[in-house]
């Protein structure tokens, strides 16, 4: 009994450990040619950088035009087969809006997935959304 907890103890490290490298504290600078939301903020479209300052893991998001529009969100991991071999952001889109869904990052099977704000589960009841997706170099 004793030696499954610590097999159970070393392979949630190890998962936590994944997790953390996939929660990197360089920032990501993107540029969308769209406006965006992010939990309740919606974002005008252009160049921002993507952080994780916080140990919880809250992402937070800053214009880099003016610094005015920022936003902080929650987020959960979201694995995935295959390795990324590119910074790569999902948004899920309904009708001319865009909510930031999902970043992944290269080199990586963790990828970081926005949890939904109660404003997109409302419009998700009424119509399907369509996945659009921004590879970053």
């Amino acid at each position: 009994m004793k030696r499954k907890a610590i097999a159970l103890l070393v392979v949630m490290v190890g998962i936590a450990i994944g997790v953390a490298s996939a929660q990197s504290t360089v920032p990501l600078t993107f540029r969308t040619p769209f406006p965006f939301v992010v939990g309740d903020q919606l974002m005008p479209a252009g160049e921002y950088t993507m952080e994780v300052p916080t140990a919880t893991g809250t992402l937070a998001f800053r214009n880099r035009a003016d610094g005015n529009a920022c936003a902080w969100v929650n987020n959960v991991p979201l694995e995935k087969l295959e390795t990324e071999d590119r910074y790569r952001l999902v948004f899920h889109r309904y009708g001319d809006r865009h909510y930031l869904s999902e970043i992944w990052v290269p080199g990586f099977k963790i990828g970081r997935m926005i949890v939904q704000h109660p404003s997109e589960q409302q419009v998700a009841k009424h119509i399907e959304p369509q996945h659009v997706t921004l590879m970053l170099y």
